[in-house]
């Protein structure tokens, strides 16, 4: 079971970044305090998962793949999140 944990935390990253998206468009009560915490945590996972799977010996190459692809989705997943939330910092005012 342990060797499963750096799996886990790549599915609660994945997990977390679509979990941001969904909040941005509904926008709950406090949905800015949540997001700061997905994101926090997602952070966190980022960091932990690959220390984690070094130290129990299950860095292979498949899990460094799903690794690479779930940052991308997750932050892609925070961008688009910010875009829905605050779309006027992307809007151009003109390029000197």
């Amino acid at each position: 079971m342990l060797k499963k944990i750096p799996l886990f935390l790549i599915l609660f990253r994945l997990l977390a970044g679509f979990l941001i998206i969904i909040l941005a468009f509904l926008q709950p009560l406090h949905f800015r305090a949540i997001l700061l915490v997905l994101l926090a945590t997602g952070l966190l996972s980022d960091i932990l998962d690959g220390i984690i799977a070094r130290s129990l010996g299950v860095s292979g190459e498949m899990l460094r793949r799903l690794d690479s692809s779930a940052d991308q989705v997750f932050w892609l997943c925070r961008l688009g999140a910010c875009y829905i939330c605050c779309p006027s910092f992307f809007q151009t005012t003109g390029c000197p």
